[in-house]
C-alpha cells in the first residue's frame, strides 16, 4: 500500500515535466518537417550543378523524400502520443542523424557546411534526455563525423585539414548536449517548483476563502464603482440576503451603508455610525481602502453590536445572579415567614377595618416581593431551549383562546392575521409562549385604556424585508418616547409603579436563547409594535 501511494506521489510529481517534453517534442517534430521540406525545395529549385546532392543526386534525393515524409509521420505520431515519449525521442533522433549524415556525405562532406545540423539534433537530445544519453549520442555522431571524413581523406583523397574541423564540430555537439541538458534539468526543476508553488497558492487562496466565509465578521469588498466583489455568509446574514442571491451593486442592498462608505471616501476621517437593516441587529461599519489610488475600492468590516451588547449584558447578570443567589435564601425565608404570619393575622376575628387594609397590604407586597426574586433567580438558572417545529397559525389561535380566557378579555378584541398561513418555525413552545404572555400583558397594560377595534393585533409571516419568519405584537396605545425606546430592554427598567421590569429583559433573552430577535418597531401612526424576527430555518 506504502509503495503505491509513493509511486502515485512520484507519477504525480514527473507529471508536469513529462507534459514539459512532449511540448519539446512536439517543437521538434515541427522543425523537423520544416527542415524537410526546406531541403526538398532546395534541391529542387537550386541552380544546376549547386551543392545540395552534387556527388550522388539520386540518393540525396530519395533520402530528402523519405525524410520529409518521415516528419510527417512524426508529427502525427506525436500527436496520437504513440509509441511513448522515450522510443519516439530515440526513434527520431537515430533517424536525424542518419539522413544528416546523407545529406552531408552526397553533398562533398564537411565543406558543404550541412554538419552543423547535428548541433541541433544532438540539443534536442540533451533537453529531452538524461545528459548520460545526451553525451552517447554526440560521442556517436562525432565518430560518424569524423569516420566520413576518413573515408574521404583515404578514399577520394580529400584534404586532411578538415579533421580539424571535425574535431571542432564533435567538440560543439558535446558542448550543446552537456549545456542544453544542463539548461533542461533547471528548467525541469524551476517548472516544477512552479508547480509545487501554484498548489500551495490555491491551497492558501481555499483556505483564506474558507476563513473569509466562516468568519462572525461580515465582510464585504468593493470596487470604486460601489459594486460588490466579496461578501461572506456573515455579511449575508447581517444584511438579510438569502444565500442564493448575486452581488449586486452595495446600493441595492443597503442604501445607508452605502451613503457612510461616500462619506468615507470623500472624508477619511469620517467616524461611521449604526445602522440597522429591517428585521435584523444593529450593524457597525469599518472602511479601509484597497489600494494607493484615489479611486480605489474598500474593504467594509461589518461587526454585530447586538454581540458586544450582549456580552456586556450577560457579564452584568451574571454578576446579579451570583449575589442575587446568595441573598435569594436568606430573603426567602424571613419573606415565608413574614406572609405566613400575615395570613393568619388576617383570619383573625377581631381585626377592624383599618388592620385588614394593612395585612391585605402585606399580603401583595409579599408576593410582589417573591415575584422579583422569582424572576432574578430565573435570570441566573434560565432554561435551555427545546425547539420543536410550531405552525404558527394554529399555535396563534391556541394561544389566543388562553389568554382571552386567563385574562378577562374578549377574544373579539384581539385580532389575528397570519401570511401565509402555513409558515412554519422552530422555537422552543414554552419559551414562545411566555413571550407572546409578557407582550400582550404589557399591550393591555398600555394600550387598553385608548379606544380602537381591537385591543392587540398579531400580525405573522414572512416579508422581503424582513430574514426569516417574523410576529408582530402590535397594541393601540400611545407608543414609547425616542428617548426610553433604547432602555425598556434594560432590566429593571420601567415606568410602571408595580412593575419589576424584567418581562422585556426576559422575553428577548429567550428570544435570544432560540435564535431570534426581539426588537422595538416604532410606528409613525401610533401604537407600539414588538417584533420577533425567527432564525431563517424554512
Amino acid at each position: 500500500m506504502i509503495d503505491e501511494l509513493i509511486k502515485i506521489s512520484d507519477q504525480a510529481e514527473q507529471a508536469p515535466n513529462i507534459e514539459m517534453s512532449w511540448k519539446a517534442a512536439r517543437l521538434m517534430a515541427l522543425y523537423r518537417l520544416l527542415l524537410s521540406f526546406i531541403i526538398v525545395l532546395g534541391y529542387l529549385y537550386q541552380p544546376v550543378g549547386s551543392l545540395l546532392g552534387h556527388d550522388n543526386s539520386a540518393v540525396f534525393f530519395a533520402v530528402a523524400i523519405a525524410y520529409l515524409v518521415f516528419g510527417l509521420y512524426v508529427v502525427i505520431a506525436n500527436h496520437l502520443r504513440w509509441p511513448s515519449l522515450k522510443p519516439q525521442i530515440y526513434l527520431h533522433c537515430i533517424i536525424d542523424i542518419i539522413a544528416i549524415m546523407v545529406f552531408m556525405h552526397t553533398s562533398g562532406g564537411l565543406s558543404s557546411g550541412i554538419g552543423v545540423l547535428f548541433i541541433v539534433i544532438v540539443a534536442s537530445i540533451g533537453a529531452l534526455t538524461q545528459l548520460r544519453t545526451a553525451m552517447v549520442f554526440a560521442a556517436a555522431t562525432s565518430l560518424l563525423v569524423l569516420g566520413e571524413h576518413a573515408y574521404r581523406v583515404l578514399g577520394h583523397g580529400a584534404a586532411p585539414s578538415y579533421f580539424v574541423q571535425a574535431g571542432t564540430l564533435g567538440a560543439t555537439l558535446f558542448i550543446s548536449a552537456l549545456v542544453f541538458s544542463v539548461l533542461a534539468q533547471r528548467l525541469r526543476e524551476s517548472e516544477r517548483l512552479a508547480e509545487k508553488i501554484g498548489v500551495d497558492l490555491e491551497n492558501m487562496g481555499q483556505l483564506n476563502d474558507f476563513i473569509i466565509q466562516r468568519m462572525g465578521a461580515g465582510v464585504l469588498v468593493v470596487d470604486e464603482k460601489m459594486h460588490i466583489r466579496l461578501m461572506n455568509e456573515a455579511a449575508r446574514y447581517l444584511l438579510g440576503l438569502s444565500a442564493k442571491k448575486g452581488l449586486p451593486s452595495l446600493e441595492l442592498i443597503s442604501k445607508p451603508l452605502a451613503d457612510q462608505l461616500i462619506r468615507w471616501f470623500q472624508d477619511s476621517n469620517y467616524d461611521s455610525t449604526v445602522f440597522r437593516v429591517t428585521g435584523s441587529v444593529a450593524i457597525y461599519p469599518r472602511f479601509t481602502r484597497l489600494g494607493k489610488e484615489i479611486y480605489a475600492g474598500a474593504l467594509i468590516m461589518l461587526e454585530d453590536t447586538s454581540i458586544l451588547d450582549q456580552q456586556a449584558q450577560h457579564m452584568k447578570m451574571t454578576a446579579l445572579g451570583r449575589l442575587t443567589a446568595s441573598v435569594a435564601h436568606e430573603i426567602r425565608n424571613p419573606l415565608g415567614a413574614i406572609s405566613h404570619a400575615g395570613q393568619l393575622l388576617e383570619e383573625s376575628a377581631n381585626l377592624d377595618r383599618a388592620d385588614k387594609r394593612l395585612t391585605q397590604i402585606i399580603r401583595e407586597q409579599s408576593v410582589r416581593m417573591n415575584t422579583i426574586v422569582e424572576n432574578v433567580m430565573q435570570l441566573s438558572r434560565r432554561d435551555k431551549s427545546l425547539p420543536e417545529t410550531i405552525k404558527l397559525d394554529c399555535w396563534l389561535n391556541d394561544f389566543l383562546e388562553e389568554f382571552a380566557r386567563t385574562h378577562d378579555v374578549d377574544p373579539k378584541k384581539l385580532g389575528l392575521d397570519v401570511s401565509p398561513p402555513d409558515v412554519e418555525i422552530i422555537f422552543d413552545p414554552s419559551h414562545l409562549h411566555q413571550i407572546l404572555s409578557n407582550l400582550c400583558q404589557n399591550g393591555i397594560r398600555h394600550g387598553g385604556e385608548h379606544s380602537g377595534v381591537n385591543l392587540l393585533e398579531i400580525q405573522a409571516g414572512k416579508s422581503r424585508d424582513v430574514q426569516g419568519a417574523f410576529l408582530d405584537v402590535i397594541d393601540c396605545g400611545p407608543g414609547i418616547d425616542a428617548e426610553m425606546a433604547s432602555q425598556i430592554f434594560e432590566p429593571f427598567f420601567t415606568t410602571a409603579t408595580k412593575g419589576t421590569g424584567l418581562g422585556l429583559y426576559i422575553a428577548r433573552e429567550l428570544a435570544e436563547a432560540n435564535q431570534a430577535h426581539l426588537d422595538y418597531v416604532p410606528i409613525p401612526t401610533g401604537g407600539t409594535c414588538f417584533r420577533i424576527t425567527f432564525a431563517n430555518n424554512f
